[in-house]
């Protein structure tokens, strides 16, 4: 493994040290942009409903029911209430509806998830029932940012006709009774580059004093490589020795456990020890794969479920970090794009970082990288 500094400088002392040299990888310290835009789904806005609804039955124009003064809310539970009401008011509405959220990824980190259960509570006060059930009808309910106000919408299709409602709220009211907005993004970082196709990477250690461990091939060979936090490699166990053969299901995942790495393969369990050379097991076992990755980023304490966009690994892939309990993968997703594949996605030493393996399609080679949730603009 070709293993290079942050300075770029090749660490070839190191390679002879570990009896590496010449071996295809190269490590980077990248920080890519960090100004990855939040991405907006709700392009109307005010209208959000009105838009979706008109695009789907483009002869039917719904009818909008505006707050009157009068009952103008002051805080965003009276605003999340108000809808519900008016919600509940329109002609011929039969429940139990299916409740679909959109949210305006600025807002996620004020809103959190109560004006959701408000709402549905203000629903079933209001006697309209709410249920998972595919089959009922939707409605579509959405939370958004003005430059002079922040909007909750809803619309419903009801036989040749939609129904939108939607009330606002002076931004002034509502900034000024929640904390302030931090925005959040995602941060790359490019830590290992490989010709050999690479299955997965995790973190052992601390941050002081851990690396990663890449499962991954060298020529037909399946190898576990244990480098250090610059991705010097440092170990080297090649499951051969233990009875794995070169497969076509190229699935595999390893994870630090108790200072060995475990690895996970279609119809096998392995555990490597790093103690002394060939110190590697393995057994046939029914494989269980990780859950999705979740962050929590360093402000706001919002949980945030990782995601790839796609399964065809002949496209350009798009991560997708979503906070956790969303509807819908497209309300107040962060999202950040990679030139291939995404193959595999893993936890880090660290609450508001994960490990994403991907394959560069430009160049061919595979790519690990430690993608960060940050705060600020």
């Amino acid at each position: 493994m070709d293993m290079l500094a942050n300075t770029g400088v090749g660490v070839a002392g190191g390679r002879r040290a570990a009896g590496l040299a010449g071996a295809p990888w190269t490590a980077r310290r990248v920080l890519s942009s960090g100004k990855n835009a939040v991405q907006r789904y709700l392009a109307c806005l005010l209208l959000f409903a009105v838009c979706s609804f008109s695009s789907l039955f483009p002869g039917n124009f719904p009818v909008i029911v505006p707050a009157n003064a009068s009952d103008t809310p002051t805080t965003l539970d009276d605003l999340v209430r108000q809808l519900a009401e008016r919600v509940a008011a329109i002609p011929n509405l039969r429940g139990p509806l299916r409740v679909q959220y959109f949210e305006d990824g600025a807002l996620a980190f004020e809103t959190g998830n109560e004006w959701k259960e408000t709402f549905g509570k203000a629903l079933e006060k209001a006697h309209v029932g709410v249920t998972d059930d595919s089959a009922a009808n939707l409605l579509r309910v959405g939370v958004a940012e003005t430059p002079t106000d922040v909007v909750l919408s809803a619309g419903v299709h009801l036989g040749e006709r939609e129904e939108v409602r939607f009330v606002t709220l002076p931004r002034t009211a509502f900034h000024a009774a929640s904390a302030p907005v931090v925005p959040v993004r995602i941060e790359k970082q490019l830590v290992l580059r490989s010709v050999d196709r690479v299955l997965d990477a995790s973190v052992y250690g601390s941050a002081g004093d851990g690396g990663y461990l890449v499962l991954g091939y060298r020529g037909t060979d399946l190898s576990v490589m244990k480098t250090d936090a610059a991705g010097t490699i440092q170990q080297i166990a090649s499951l051969s020795t233990a009875g794995v053969k070169a497969s076509r299901d190229y699935r595999g995942e390893v994870a630090a456990d108790s200072g060995e790495a475990k690895i996970t393969l279609p119809e096998k369990g392995c555990q490597v020890g790093w103690a002394t050379a060939g110190d590697t097991k393995c057994r046939p076992a029914k494989a269980t794969w990780r859950m999705p990755v979740v962050l929590v980023a360093p402000c706001g304490g919002v949980r945030w479920k990782v995601e790839a966009d796609g399964a065809d690994w002949s496209q350009s892939d798009l991560l997708q970090v979503v906070p956790e309990g969303e509807l819908s993968k497209g309300s107040s997703a962060l999202l950040s794009d990679f030139a291939g594949p995404i193959l595999n996605i893993s936890g880090s030493e660290s609450r508001s970082a994960a490990l994403v393996v991907t394959r560069n399609l430009r160049t061919g080679s595979y790519e690990v990288y430690k993608v960060t949730l940050a705060c600020g603009n």
